[in-house]
């Protein structure tokens, strides 16, 4: 990883080369401002070094005389999506999570994690690709944390925010001999020296893995997470946690979470964790389709959905993800059990979607992707798919994956097309407000105000 002194000089150089950019504006479209505002038919959107100066109606936006105009009547502007749940510190597929398959003899975890802290840009294109132009990377090894600069004004990257490594209650034996990417606080003490440990660091957010076994667990563990939250809100960064049930999300929130990245799973939440949520300004990341991934690396077969994915992501990912098939293959009667409880699940997670977002909880767009066979990139599709499917609406699932994901980020100069927002964007052949679906056939991209066709994007 480059100095921070070298890194410093990189966004320096972008940072003049975006600011030397010939303007231009995007003339004819339908520009869907992102947060729940009315479209605008017949848009103007001018870009002006890197931002967005200027949208609205033709007949009443102004563009200046010598600005370069690129016409995109019959076309749809939205704000880049925003992934508020991805690591880089994994792979998608079982290399990087041996502890779903063990692996580690033909592929070793070190030389996986080092090709990933090497190359993050074979994931950079892979989400610019898919449209996302910002991504929250909530766990991982600590060179993630460098990415925070040096994506800040690559126009061939997306924002990358990061947490750093995780605070966490289970070891999963993933971590490498010179470098760690899990936190153990054995007490509250230790808790709060190593959430001063991470603010130093440059960590965005603070992320507590908060794997339980029960309610005595998560009684257990309540101490730690308090003196976490509050060591967090003193050093002004953010609590993320992962609680998948609705004891642990309970405590989650009441030490002050400012984003729960994963469902609770368990039981139908209740009126006094709604009200928690909404008191706390709580946002909801579902990530509802995670656990289809681990499901077929555990059957040794790919889905037809991550079979059509694979040419939108770096050549080495597919690579791998075609192993799949070469893999053990689980007892029939356990994988027959283990749909059979997804699908129980997966109905608890739509239902506590729909109670959530009924009640005015934000719900964001996040898929956990680097997990085995979700893939960085294009599983935001499926994703999307997903909350529509659970009872959001097209509207309602575009303004979750963009202004209220910036949100949750806390960039409140991202996820909007407006006056004075980084000019992030995708460009989509239909309309998305009536079809979550027409993501999937963007035509360009604009990340920091340079303007990408799709196809140049693809990984490489």
């Amino acid at each position: 990883m480059p100095s921070f002194a070298a890194r410093c000089l990189v966004v320096a150089f972008l940072a003049t080369k975006l600011a030397a950019q010939e303007p231009y504006a995007l003339v004819g479209a339908t520009v869907h401002p992102g947060d729940g505002s009315p479209a605008i038919a017949d848009a103007v959107l001018v870009v002006r070094d890197g931002t967005i100066s200027a949208v609205g109606p033709r007949a009443s936006t102004k563009v200046e005389a010598g600005v370069r105009t690129v016409d995109f009547a019959g076309r749809h502007i939205t704000p880049g999506l925003i992934d508020t749940h991805v690591h880089y510190s994994q792979t998608g597929w079982a290399d990087g999570r041996p502890d779903a398959a063990n692996v580690r003899a033909d592929f070793p975890y070190e030389q996986a994690m080092a090709d990933n802290q090497a190359h993050p840009d074979r994931f950079h294109r892979a989400f610019l690709h898919a449209g996302v132009t910002a991504v929250f990377d909530v766990g991982g090894y600590p060179w993630t944390l460098g990415l925070q600069t040096a994506t800040a004004l690559d126009p061939l990257a997306p924002h990358v925010v990061a947490t750093g490594p995780l605070l966490a209650t289970f070891d999963p034996k993933l971590s490498l001999p010179d470098a760690r990417q899990f936190d153990f606080p054995a007490d509250e003490a230790q808790a709060r020296t190593m959430v001063q440990a991470h603010k130093k660091a440059g960590s965005a957010a603070i992320k507590f893995w908060f794997v339980t076994h029960g309610d005595d667990d998560v009684a257990k563990w309540s101490p730690v997470l308090r003196a976490i939250g509050d060591e967090a809100k003193k050093s002004g960064l953010p609590l993320v946690v992962h609680a998948t049930t609705l004891a642990s999300a309970k405590e989650a929130v009441a030490a002050g979470a400012r984003l729960l990245v994963h469902s609770v799973e368990d039981a139908a939440v209740d009126e006094a964790f709604v009200a928690a949520c909404k008191q706390t300004g709580t946002f909801y990341c579902p990530t509802l389709t995670v656990y289809a991934g681990y499901a077929q690396l555990h059957a040794s077969k790919l889905g037809d959905e991550v079979k059509a994915q694979l040419d939108a992501v770096h050549p080495s990912v597919k690579e791998r993800a075609l192993r799949t098939a070469q893999l053990p293959r689980h007892n029939p009667r356990v994988l027959e059990a283990m749909q059979k409880h997804l699908s129980l699940q997966g109905d608890v997670m739509a239902q506590n979607v729909r109670t959530l977002h009924a009640a005015g909880v934000p719900i964001v767009l996040g898929t956990d992707a680097g997990n085995p066979l979700t893939l960085h990139g294009p599983s935001v599709f499926v994703e999307m798919e997903a909350m529509a499917a659970a009872g959001l609406s097209p509207g309602q699932v575009l303004r979750a994956s963009t202004h209220d994901a910036a949100r949750a980020l806390g960039r409140a100069d991202l996820g909007r097309l407006a006056a004075g927002s980084v000019a992030d964007f995708v460009v989509l052949p239909t309309d998305p407000s009536v079809d979550v679906k027409a993501f999937r056939a963007l035509t360009h991209v604009g990340r920091a105000g340079i303007l990408h066709e799709r196809a140049g994007l693809l990984p490489r």
